[in-house]
């Protein structure tokens, strides 16, 4: 059965802004399966930064990949209207399950590009991961209870948490380009001496470029090794 590796935009743009978007490459190379970019992420990885005279060649090198086929459209495999449909949905679902008590407003936790992931990997029906480095999306799915208080504690506010809702978004699983790397490295993937201080510079790269994740958490990954 084809595996699915989905890609959010943070980390394609985390791995770009380090110059390490050639690693997906290699990693396509021994991946049984199929790495897949939605249209909402390609929007924000793509057609968006090619807008911009700063991002332009960031949205080359994506297209690029597109382009030699290491990243594959949804579309291949899902329709798109199929997928719009089950992208507003989830936005839906996911966008009204906290709400402020004071206000009484729903608070808004992912967008078109996460959601559009999410999506397709409720449709898809096969063994799949999603790539994606924002913190809310994976503790909304994995510890909602630990989201909502660290949201009181962040807008200092009482925060209604809808868990009726939640049990539409079971069962996704994640990874992020941390991981991604970590993987890379094992597999030596790089054209860099393998060392310890590789894999630091690697997994604090990312981690200075937008990826959610602690000192504790990176110091624990190079225990692996």
């Amino acid at each position: 059965m084809t595996k699915y590796l989905i890609f959010d935009a943070g980390p394609i743009i985390s791995l770009t802004m380090n110059g390490l978007l050639g690693v997906l490459e290699k990693l396509k190379n021994i991946f049984d399966g199929e790495f897949i970019i939605t249209p909402q992420v390609k929007y924000e990885v793509v057609e968006r930064p090619a807008k911009t005279k700063k991002y332009e060649l960031e949205s080359v090198m994506v297209q690029d990949l597109i382009d030699k086929g290491i990243f594959t459209m949804s579309s291949k495999i899902i329709p798109n209207n199929s997928l719009e449909k089950e992208t507003k949905n989830i936005l839906k679902i996911i966008n009204g399950c906290f709400s402020s008590e004071k206000q009484r407003e729903k608070i808004n936790l992912i967008q078109n590009g996460e959601a559009s992931c999410l999506a397709f990997a409720k449709l898809c029906k096969c063994e799949n991961l999603i790539v994606v480095d924002e913190r809310t999306t994976r503790m909304l799915v994995e510890s909602p209870e630990e989201l909502k208080d660290l949201m009181e504690r962040k807008l200092h506010n009482k925060i209604i948490l809808d868990k009726t809702k939640l049990k539409e978004i079971k069962n996704f699983r994640f990874i992020r380009s941390a991981e991604l790397l970590f993987v890379a490295y094992k597999k030596n993937l790089f054209d860099m001496k393998k060392n310890r201080q590789l894999l630091d510079a690697l997994l604090y790269g990312v981690k200075f470029k937008g990826t959610a994740i602690s000192s504790k958490e990176i110091e624990e990954i190079k225990r692996l090794v």
